[in-house]
């Protein structure tokens, strides 16, 4: 499994809480609000690189927003 340095992996993101999401495809960090939980939740598709696949990102870890 291959997480972004200091991001936690993704079979661990709530989302329901706020948090940054780092997208491997374009090497940007994306900001979480939980307005998009349930589709989130929906459409999703976790990988079996650890990676979750969502629209057109591919989300590889997580953080919280403030960084703790």
């Amino acid at each position: 499994m291959s997480t972004h340095s200091s991001l936690r992996p993704m079979d661990a993101f709530d989302p329901t809480e706020p948090a940054i999401l780092h997208d491997r495809l374009s090497d940007t960090i994306i900001t979480w609000t939980a307005d998009q939980a349930d589709d989130y939740r929906q459409s999703s598709r976790p990988r079996e690189d650890g990676t979750v696949a969502w629209k057109a990102y591919l989300f590889d870890g997580w953080g919280n927003v403030l960084g703790g």
